[in-house]
């Protein structure tokens, strides 16, 4: 709580009111410190005499906290009006098949706190309907992507994350998706990397064509409609490559410049797995 009141602090420094987190994680703990603090004003005050006797701050809670997906979700309709391209692939004319997996911390410890609640979340539904795709249910839907903190960085909890990751794959395959879309930075890193890990340990991809099923954030798949040069949003380090479906939806993309920075420099590129049909040349 004393470290959360330090984020506060700064905030109030910097002259902030307004709190919005990416991590559905640092959501769910702001959402679940502030109704605390709401209960509880002892908590408040001695987390306050912590601050003060720590780095002698003081700090004015949020008027308002929101997570990164809610303030998206609110101007998806906008977005829609801006946007270059749709989720729609250009040669068929078919909307794309999209799953999404919404991060446990985010509607689960408060369903109030998140649009559509625990179990109907409806965040990134609206963005994928408003922005031309479809969106595609699955049995293990609202189960977890395998990070849960302690599945990962305890090494030897390692095997129950990736068999996490496992189990959504292979309840989403049959559907044949085009992409996986999250509300979560650490969420498509394990449904991202643990597809690669996957491939490693047993040979096994879950996409069409033997590919991966590449998976994005909604700030990702925001930018992609708007037109946004994909390298520059951070494609590229994905470990499933993205290309195909780029070019299933018709975004243009430099494949020299995929693995330079902004200033041309060259960053190195990945060792291409093997069993990817498309390289990450």
């Amino acid at each position: 709580m004393t470290v959360i009141a330090r984020q506060f602090a700064l905030m109030t420094e910097s002259g902030y009111e307004n709190l919005v987190p990416s991590c559905i994680t640092s959501f769910g703990l702001y959402t679940e410190v502030l109704d605390t603090w709401h209960h509880f004003p002892e908590v408040e005050e001695k987390i306050r005499e912590n601050l003060r006797k720590a780095t002698g701050r003081e700090f004015e809670k949020p008027k308002n906290i929101a997570h990164g997906s809610d303030v998206i979700y609110k101007f998806r309709n906008e977005i829609a009006k801006k946007a270059k391209y749709n989720l729609i692939d250009k040669k068929t004319g078919e909307p794309l098949k999209v799953v999404e997996h919404i991060g446990c911390h985010y509607a689960k410890m408060f369903p109030s706190k998140g649009v559509g609640g625990a179990e109907y979340p409806y965040v990134l539904v609206g963005m994928i309907e408003s922005w031309g795709g479809k969106i595609i249910d699955y049995p293990e839907r609202r189960h977890c992507c395998g990070f849960g903190f302690r599945q990962y960085l305890v090494m030897g909890n390692r095997g129950y994350s990736i068999a996490c990751s496992k189990k959504k794959f292979e309840s989403m395959q049959p559907y044949e998706p085009d992409m996986i879309i999250t509300n979560c930075p650490g969420c498509p890193m394990f449904l991202d990397k643990n597809q690669y890990a996957i491939r490693e340990l047993e040979g096994k991809t879950y996409g069409k064509n033997g590919q991966g099923i590449p998976v994005f954030t909604h700030e990702e798949v925001a930018g992609m409609v708007l037109g946004y040069d994909p390298w520059d949003i951070g494609l590229q380090v994905h470990q499933v490559p993205t290309e195909p479906l780029l070019d299933k939806i018709g975004i243009p993309y430099d494949k020299n410049k995929k693995h330079k920075s902004i200033n041309g420099k060259d960053l190195g590129s990945p060792k291409n797995p093997v069993e990817w049909k498309i390289k990450n040349e």
